[in-house]
C-alpha cells in the first residue's frame, strides 16, 4: 500500500469514528482523532494558521477519496458487467432447465452484488460530500477569521491589501471614482492613561460601531493600526467622502461611550485621498496617511484633503 493510500485510510477511518460519535469534523476534531488513528504527533501550530492548514489538507485528503472510490467502482463494475455478459452469453446457449436456473440464480447474485457495491459507495460518497459541505462553511469561516481585527471586527491588514487591490482594479476598469479616509482617534493615549487599556479597547469598539453605522454595504472599514482606521469608499468622489466624514464626526459628537459611569466623547481626525489616473493602492494609502497628519498638525478633529 502507498503511503498516499495509507492516509487516504487515515482520513477515512478518522471521518468514520467523528461520524459514529455523532462529531462534526472540525478542525480540531479531526486533527485529534486523525492523530489517534494514524499515531502521527500532532504540531503545535498558531490557531488561525493551524485550522486553516488542517482544513486544506483534509479537503486534499477527502478529494483523494472521492477518486479512489469512484476509481474503484468504476474498475469493479466493470469487471462484474464482463461476468454478466459472459452469463448471459452462457443463458442464451444453454438448453437445459436445472442449467439456465443455475445461471439465472447467478445473475441475480451479480445484479444484487452490483447493487450493494453502488449503495455503499453511494452511501460513502454522500458522507464524503456533507463532510466537504461541512468544510467548506468552515474555510470561509476562518478565511473571513483571518481578515478580521479581532477586537473590533473590521478588516485586518491583510483583508486589506485583497479589498484594495480589487477596488483599484475596478475603478479603473469602470472608470470609476474611489476614495480612501485614513483615520485616527485624538489623545487616544489620553484616554488609556486616564480609564486603562480595556476602556481604550471598548472605544475603539465603540467606534468602529459607529463608523459601520454610517457606512454603504459597498465600502470597507479597515484598522490600520492601534487607533487608525482606513475607510475605503467605492465609487465617490471628493466631496462626497467629505460629506461621509462630516456625518461621522457629528454621530460621534452626539454619541460619547459611557463606560462604568464615565462618559468618554471622542473626536476623530481624517486625511481623505482620491485615487488619481496611474496610481496604485499603496501610493493612494500613502497621501491619506500624509493629509491625516496634516490634520493632525492643524489641531485635530477636522478632514483635510490629500
Amino acid at each position: 500500500m502507498s503511503s498516499q493510500q495509507t492516509v487516504t485510510d487515515y482520513a477515512r477511518t478518522t471521518l468514520l469514528r467523528l461520524s459514529q460519535l455523532g462529531l462534526p469534523p472540525s478542525p480540531e476534531n479531526y486533527a485529534k482523532f486523525y492523530a489517534e488513528i494514524s499515531g502521527e504527533p500532532i504540531t503545535p501550530k498558531p490557531k488561525e494558521s493551524a485550522e486553516f492548514a488542517e482544513l486544506v489538507r483534509m479537503v486534499q485528503l477527502l478529494v483523494d477519496e472521492v477518486a479512489e472510490r469512484t476509481g474503484s467502482l468504476v474498475s469493479d463494475l466493470g469487471e462484474r458487467n464482463r461476468d454478466m455478459r459472459h452469463s448471459i452469453d452462457e443463458l442464451s446457449s444453454a438448453q437445459e432447465k436445472t442449467r439456465i436456473m443455475q445461471l439465472l440464480e447467478a445473475l441475480v447474485a451479480k445484479a444484487d452484488s452490483i447493487h450493494e457495491t453502488v449503495a455503499d459507495t453511494h452511501e460513502d460518497l454522500e458522507a464524503t460530500r456533507l463532510a466537504l459541505d461541512h468544510m467548506s462553511a468552515e474555510l470561509i469561516e476562518t478565511r473571513q477569521s483571518l481578515h478580521e481585527d479581532s477586537l473590533t471586527g473590521a478588516q485586518n491588514r491583510r483583508g486589506m491589501d485583497a479589498i484594495l487591490l480589487r477596488e483599484v482594479a475596478r475603478a479603473k476598469r469602470n472608470q470609476n471614482r474611489l476614495v480612501v479616509a485614513m483615520l485616527d482617534v485624538d489623545h487616544f493615549k489620553r484616554v488609556n492613561d486616564t480609564y486603562g487599556h480595556d476602556v481604550g479597547d471598548k472605544l475603539l469598539v465603540h467606534l468602529s460601531m459607529i463608523t459601520k453605522s454610517v457606512m454603504r454595504e459597498s465600502d470597507a472599514l479597515i484598522r490600520y493600526g492601534g487607533e487608525e482606521f482606513l475607510l475605503i469608499l467605492s465609487e465617490t468622489d471628493l466631496q462626497g467622502a467629505s460629506y461621509v466624514m462630516d456625518r461621522l464626526r457629528q454621530v460621534i459628537a452626539k454619541a460619547p461611550l459611557v463606560c462604568d459611569n464615565n462618559r468618554i466623547e471622542a473626536t476623530l481626525s481624517a486625511g481623505l485621498a482620491q485615487l488619481s489616473e496611474g496610481e496604485n493602492g499603496h501610493s493612494l494609502v500613502l497621501r491619506a496617511d500624509h493629509a491625516l497628519y496634516a490634520a493632525k498638525r492643524a489641531g485635530r478633529n477636522r478632514v483635510v484633503i490629500a
